[in-house]
């Protein structure tokens, strides 16, 4: 059950329960991304710029619970439909109208002119400067800012100064000139930025900005699926300021699109209504900290500080509390905006908040009355017994399905109305390239108290799962990749249960060739201290195999510690603990912490020492453990999940005794087996040098999808989440998706023998 309590005791900026530690994140791996804008001029920076224009929202349209992304994409497509486009010029004729001549170069009166120095008995005696050229009207554009504004200039097409001598009244013939009409220099020249626009003006948006972090993991015990994190990172995940650890200011931004307020009578109560958390599974913000909203002044363009702001300490840490602020009558106009901000230090991912079920609406009385809605509160990440992932070759080879399946499958429901609900049963299916799976969809009967299905608060809804489905292991397939989807229905009134799309979560469970406990996303960081100290992490697999290597995914703290070596280790079980070593680097071969500072951002540790291998593959038990010994005394900084608890498989070691972890959480450490696939979890292993990987991007997308990789006379099938073709094309390297209903969609290619090479998942926004 997935209801946490969490009590620590804080230590230096981490917890310390004997020698083993938690730290904050200094940066948020599941935000990298890369920058795909570059400038096209070397003289402006406005060329190539995409600018979104957003439509007003209907009133009816301005909430969120988080469950979905209503996050505006930025991924700019020059030639996508709705696209317009306008070339701006530097240099204009006098009205603004027509741009100048390109080859023509221009410069001003400090720079084309005469001066002439007067000379009496060898002494300067007065200096004159005219302007003999023919002077020019030209309207000049600056190409740094949007909207673009210039105005008139003075100009002269001779870019140089000539400087006479009047010497006792006798002209000096010999005429000395500077010229100006080099690069760079003074001279103004033509230079152009195009600027393409795009006019937004569906619905389906409300945020402007992607500083807050939009994530499923980082609140405790939330309201619904899905929150809105604000820290002391950007939206690539980085720190506002890097380098100063005591820097503190206002540091991520979450923006509404404007929304159409002028409905609202001057005698009505509109509120911004929203829930929040301090810390969740981040760092408890100091009473210097705050979270604090503004509006936008529709008269003076100007962001205002609403009557309102928290501080962590008073609302206390893990409590969600209620914001219900008043919008003045003055703000009632259709161009309405606010946005929430925290106030942090912004040298690392710190100081948490997490928001939830924002919503602007007009209120019948002044009290915040119950958000009226009921809601699968965690995503579900597995429905196999003890991983997340399994190497497929293991699954279909040494089981019989249905015993490393959940006897038991268990959804958190939360209910923030103000009484007890009513549902009818709910469903869950399995889907694999499309087509249902092993019966499915299978029932999710209504869980219930003695009088109601869900109380108020929170609720375990827990069905069956190992009786009725097991993974289908007659794929012959290296890989495999199934679509879960959960979903329950409501019985009751659309005022007991406001938002329908929280009521379903879906994952994919993936199988390839490692063992995972996690669910991919790094909360925090661990480690042990200590000279030689030992961490060690227990798996069972489903038979006897190879090693190749491990993946782990370090994340960086407040301490750099990449330049730290370890030696990776794996032990043989001995009655529950770790016993022999059956692999370990020496200290000319060791390993350090690599920062991937990528999404999924595991990195793959081979073996180094040939004494311990057999064919260069390390052989082990179906009991083993796999870790490191320290040879410095620093906490290496291993990812955290605290969404999954398997403390009980975290083993340290400081003094000679092995102990289990103080902490209920995961650790991000993957051991990866020998099977048809190689190390890279994705190509076959005796085709690997041969086959170009699949790619498809951009994922989400809101029209045109590209496929790289893609082999010859490959079908690309599209299928909607009930197994319905929707749209297939053959041999396409780009396909539109405008046509298309946004949802989740399934991707197939299968080759020339009709062999599944590629499926994955696709969301059109």
């Amino acid at each position: 059950m997935k209801i946490f309590s969490l009590i620590v005791l804080l230590v230096a900026n981490g917890a310390l329960f004997g020698q083993e530690y938690v730290r904050a994140l200094k940066t948020n791996p599941n935000l990298a991304r890369e920058n795909n804008l570059q400038r096209k001029s070397a003289l402006n920076s406005l060329d190539s710029t995409f600018l979104y224009i957003f439509e007003s929202l209907p009133l009816a349209n301005a909430w969120d619970d988080f469950s979905t992304d209503k996050f505006q994409s930025y991924d700019p497509d020059y030639a996508g439909a709705g696209v317009t486009s306008e070339w701006f010029y530097r240099l204009m004729d006098a009205t603004n109208t027509d741009p100048q001549d390109p080859t023509l170069i221009f410069c001003d009166s400090a720079h084309s002119n005469t001066v002439t120095y007067f000379i009496e008995e060898g002494v300067p005696v007065d200096t004159a400067i005219t302007y003999d050229f023919t002077q020019i009207l030209v309207w000049v554009n600056d190409l740094d800012n949007y909207p673009v504004t210039g105005g008139l200039r003075t100009f002269y097409e001779e870019c140089y100064v000539l400087v006479d001598s009047l010497i006792d009244g006798v002209l000096d013939l010999d005429r000395d000139t500077i010229w100006y009409n080099t690069l760079p220099g003074p001279a103004f020249v033509q230079d152009s930025a195009h600027v393409f626009t795009k006019v937004v003006s569906d619905n389906k948006t409300l945020w402007i900005d992607k500083n807050a972090y939009h994530n499923y993991t980082f609140a405790v015990n939330p309201w619904s699926l899905g929150v809105a994190t604000f820290d002391g990172v950007d939206q690539n995940g980085m720190p506002y300021d890097f380098g100063d650890f005591d820097s503190q200011d206002v540091a991520d931004y979450l923006t509404s699109r404007p929304i159409d307020l002028s409905g609202a009578d001057p005698g009505d109560m509109v509120f911004l209504d929203f829930i929040f958390q301090p810390k969740g599974f981040g760092n408890m913000p100091e009473d210097n900290d705050s979270l604090l909203v503004d509006f936008l002044d529709p008269i003076t363009g100007e962001w205002v500080p609403a009557a309102w702001h928290a501080i962590a300490s008073e609302v206390g840490e893990n409590v969600w509390d209620t914001a219900h602020i008043a919008v003045s009558p003055g703000l009632f106009v259709d161009d309405f905006q606010f946005r929430i901000k925290n106030y942090a230090t912004l040298s690392g991912a710190l100081d948490h908040w997490h928001v939830d079920y924002v919503s602007v609406e007009i209120a019948v009385e002044a009290e915040i009355s119950s958000f009226n809605d009921v809601a699968i509160m965690y995503p579900l990440n597995t429905i196999l017994k003890d991983y997340t992932s399994v190497p497929w070759d293991h699954y279909k080879a040494n089981t019989t399905g249905n015993e490393h399946m959940l006897t038991d499958i268990e959804m958190l429901v939360y209910n923030c109305t103000s009484t007890g609900t009513n549902f009818t049963n709910g469903e869950w299916q399995s889907m694999y390239d499309g087509f249902l799976q092993g019966g499915s969809p299978f029932n999710i009967p209504s869980t219930a108290s003695p009088s109601v299905n869900f109380d108020v608060g929170i609720t375990t809804c827990t069905f069956d799962g190992a009786s009725d489905y097991s993974y289908d292991q007659a794929l012959a397939v290296d890989q495999a990749a199934f679509d879960l989807k959960f979903h329950f229905n409501s019985a009751a009134g659309p005022d007991k249960n406001v938002y329908k799309q929280n009521d379903t979560t879906q994952f994919v469970q993936d199988f390839r060739n490692y063992y995972a406990y996690d669910d991919g996303t790094p909360e925090a960081a661990y480690g042990v201290d200590g000279v030689g100290s030992l961490l060690a992490y227990k798996f069972e697999a489903y038979q006897p195999g190879e090693l190749t290597g491990i993946l782990m995914n370090f994340v960086p703290s407040v301490t750099d510690v990449s330049d730290e070596v370890f030696l990776l280790t794996v032990w043989a079980d001995n009655a529950g603990v770790p016993g022999e070593i059956i692999y370990q680097d020496d200290y000319f071969e060791s390993h350090s912490p690599i920062y991937s500072g990528s999404i999924e951002g595991f990195k793959y540790y081979t073996f180094t020492r040939d004494l311990y291998l057999v064919d260069g593959y390390l052989p082990v038990d179906e009991i083993f453990y796999v870790g490191w010994q320290n040879i410095s005394d620093q906490s290496l900084n291993i990812g955290l999940d605290w969404n999954i608890d398997n403390s009980d498989k975290v083993f340290r070691n400081t003094s000679g005794e092995w102990l289990n972890s103080s902490f209920d959480m995961s650790l991000m450490i993957r051991p990866v087996f020998s099977t048809a696939l190689d190390y890279t979890l994705s190509n076959p292993r005796e085709n690997s040098a041969e086959v170009n990987p699949i790619n498809i991007y951009p994922n989400p997308t809101s029209d045109l999808v590209n496929i790289s990789g893609l082999p010859e006379n490959s079908l690309i099938s599209i299928y909607d989440m009930s197994g319905r073709l929707v749209k297939s094309v053959v041999n396409e390297s780009q396909l539109t998706l405008e046509d298309v209903v946004s949802g989740v969609y399934l991707v197939n290619i299968t080759n020339e023998q009709s062999e599944t090479i590629y499926s994955s998942r696709i969301i059109k926004n």
